[in-house]
């Protein structure tokens, strides 16, 4: 019997491992001792997340599903689009890499908006403006609603103090 015996078992597999490896990530997030006990704190979310999406994946996984069972591996990802896959995988590490030059709003909307031309959306004035809404709607939520100081960016130090 084939475990893996379709494509969205196989791509359920492949998210599965990376939230297992953003669920140990998150254990690393920094918490200042005198809001650990606080419900809501910086890992909350990425712990949410992370735990709702094995949750997903595993359901996904032990589910019967259609498919056929005489299908291989290479069969099962033949169909994937591997290049928007990497693009986006890429972006995300360019993203964190350049959050703290860029600061939270400008590194978020240049993420979405190239995120939006990776997925080939060719609609640009929609896609800045969606980006532009998106990047300012979490800023508001997280420095307004949840207190949370995000920093600026070296950017920003640059052009304002320099």
């Amino acid at each position: 019997m084939k475990f893996f015996n379709n494509k969205e078992k196989v791509g359920s597999a492949f998210v599965l491992l990376f939230a297992l490896i953003y669920l140990n990530a998150t254990f690393d997030i920094p918490v200042h001792q005198m809001i650990f006990v606080e419900i809501f704190n910086a890992r909350t979310l990425p712990m949410f997340l992370a735990l709702a999406t094995i949750i997903i994946c595993l359901i996904l996984i032990f589910m019967p599903g259609g498919g056929s069972s005489d299908e291989t591996m290479t069969d099962a990802i033949a169909g994937f689009q591997w290049k928007p896959c990497v693009l986006l995988t890429a972006l995300m590490l360019l993203y964190g890499l350049t959050f703290n030059f860029f600061g939270f709003l400008l590194a978020t909307f240049l993420f979405l908006f190239i995120g939006f031309s990776i997925l080939e959306e060719t609609r640009y004035r929609k896609s800045a403006t969606v980006a532009g809404a998106v990047a300012l709607f979490m800023w508001a939520v997280l420095t307004q609603m949840f207190d949370i100081y995000i920093d600026s960016g070296d950017l920003y130090r640059l052009v304002v103090a320099g």
